[in-house]
């Protein structure tokens, strides 16, 4: 795994958002959600392809 796809922070995910970069969203090593983009984010969920998650249970990536 590239660390530089790791999404972790909120500047992170403000970047995703703003230059509509597509989103993996992995919980214990298996993708749930592939190429979409982040819709909106707080700091304690996500919402990727109108699904929200828990961010302290989800690890979101970019896509490759």
């Amino acid at each position: 795994m590239n660390p530089t796809n790791v999404i972790l922070t909120d500047a992170d995910m403000y970047l995703c958002m703003l230059f509509q970069t597509p989103v993996e969203v992995w919980f214990d090593d298996e993708m749930e959600d592939a190429g979409t983009c982040i819709e909106a984010y707080s700091e304690d969920v996500i919402k990727v392809g109108g699904v929200y998650y828990l961010r302290k249970l989800c690890l979101i990536k970019k896509a490759a």
